[in-house]
């Protein structure tokens, strides 16, 4: 159990930052007019209150209208990206695919391929790890992770906690650097160490 979760237990809220390279850290960030810092990673951001759970990926439903057909509509987002996980690839949107990033997320403990990608309603967007395979052997079978969805997507926060008038895509990768953070601990315990983060962004 990690420190920050074993003060959770005891109703002790601890600050959750990432970095531009997707590490999770608790302390040593100080604040500036430039923003937040760690004092050896650099910039950071905090991380949103969200809720790990696992269950059926909602479907994406088709519009033939999708909201980022209007111009600069992705404009918030394509800037929060480059601002806070510069590191990721905007590929824009076609007939048939969605805006989407492409990066690479350093826990420190093991490195991801992650793609995040906007949805048509507006809803929170969808998260997954093009490449290492989650889960772990166990007992000489393969375990998936916890807290994924059955087609395989990272379960970064429960659909209530996206606000689409108040979160960009950023917001769902750092969660998905939160949930990566976890993973890398689960690998090596079979414990999931945190629940989320709550509104302290614990």
């Amino acid at each position: 159990m990690s420190i920050a979760s074993l003060l959770s237990h005891h109703g002790i809220s601890v600050p959750r930052y990432v970095s531009v390279d997707g590490r999770i850290v608790f302390d040593g960030v100080t604040a500036s007019p430039a923003g937040l810092a760690h004092h050896t990673l650099g910039q950071v951001t905090a991380v949103r209150a969200h809720t790990f759970h696992d269950g059926f990926d909602p479907a994406t439903p088709i519009h033939a209208d999708p909201w980022w057909s209007k111009p600069g509509a992705v404009d918030s987002h394509v800037a929060a990206m480059a601002r806070t996980f510069p590191g990721f690839k905007y590929v824009t949107s076609t007939d048939v695919t969605a805006p989407t990033w492409r990066g690479r997320i350093d826990t420190g403990r093991g490195s991801f391929i992650v793609e995040a990608a906007l949805r048509p309603d507006g809803g929170l967007p969808s998260l997954k790890v093009l490449g290492p395979k989650l889960g772990a052997f166990s007992s000489g079978r393969w375990v998936p992770s916890p807290h994924l969805y059955a087609n395989g997507n990272l379960c970064i926060a429960d659909q209530s906690d996206w606000n689409s008038e108040d979160h960009d895509v950023s917001v769902a990768v750092a969660w998905a650097a939160h949930w990566l953070a976890a993973y890398t601990e689960w690998r090596m315990s079979r414990r999931w160490p945190a629940d989320g983060t709550t509104a302290h962004a614990a």
